[in-house]
C-alpha cells in the first residue's frame, strides 16, 4: 500500500512537469530512496533517464521531451516552470546552439543537446557552454527558455560544425524572415563565408 501511495504522489508531482521528476524532488516530499528504487523497477511506473532524472511513462510529453529533460538536468531541485521563469539565474540554463535551432524550427540538424549556463557545471549527457546571457538573448519557445534567433546564430557561427549544416539554420532564418543576409553575415562572424556559400539567396 505504501508503494501505491508513493506512486500517487509521483503522479501528482510529474503531472505538472511534463512527466519528469528528479530524485531530489522525490526525496523532498518524503519518498524514500528504497521506494524510488522499487518504483524504478516497476514496469511503467518510473523510468530512469540517468543522472537521477526519471519520467513517468503515462505522463511523458514526447514533444520536445529531450529538451525538457536537458533543462531539468541543469537544476534537479526546481521545476521546469520555475526554470522558465528564471532563465538567467545562477542555477538556471537555457537551451542553445543546435537545441535552440531545433526549437526555432530548423530542420535536419544534428540531434545534439546544448545548454548555456552562467558558470561551469558538470552536466551528464549535455554539452554545456559558459556565458552570461543578456535579457535580449533569451526567449521562450513552447514554454522553454532558449537563446534568441540572433544569439543562436552568433553561437552556431563560433561552434565547430560543418558549413552545410550551419547553412540549413541560416536558410531557415532567411526563408522565415527571421534574419536578413546582412544580419546573418554579421552574426556568423568567422564562419560567414563558409556558411553562406551554400545559399543562393546569399550570393
Amino acid at each position: 500500500m505504501a508503494l501505491l501511495e508513493d506512486y500517487v504522489e509521483v503522479l501528482d508531482l510529474a503531472a505538472g512537469n511534463a512527466g519528469l521528476v528528479t530524485r531530489p524532488q522525490l526525496l523532498s516530499v518524503g519518498i524514500t530512496p528504497s521506494s524510488i528504487a522499487r518504483l524504478a523497477d516497476t514496469p511503467r511506473a518510473l523510468s530512469p533517464l540517468g543522472g537521477g532524472l526519471y519520467v513517468v511513462p503515462v505522463l511523458e510529453d514526447l514533444r520536445f521531451g529531450r529538451q525538457r529533460a536537458a533543462l531539468q538536468r541543469v537544476d534537479p531541485d526546481r521545476w521546469l516552470e520555475q526554470l522558465a521563469n528564471d532563465p538567467r539565474g545562477e542555477r538556471s540554463g537555457v537551451l542553445s546552439h543546435h537545441s535552440a535551432a531545433e526549437l526555432h524550427g530548423a530542420p535536419d540538424l544534428p540531434e545534439e543537446l546544448h545548454v548555456t549556463v552562467p558558470r561551469r557545471r558538470r552536466l551528464s549527457g549535455l554539452t554545456a557552454h559558459i556565458a552570461r546571457l543578456g535579457a535580449a538573448d533569451v526567449v521562450l519557445v513552447e514554454g522553454l527558455p532558449v537563446t534568441s534567433v540572433e544569439r543562436t546564430t552568433y553561437d552556431l557561427g563560433r561552434w565547430s560544425m560543418d558549413g552545410e549544416h550551419r547553412s540549413r539554420w541560416i536558410e531557415h532564418c532567411l526563408d522565415g524572415g527571421l534574419l536578413t543576409v546582412d544580419a546573418a553575415r554579421r552574426l556568423l562572424g568567422p564562419s560567414a563565408e563558409d556558411t553562406l556559400m551554400y545559399l543562393a539567396a546569399a550570393v
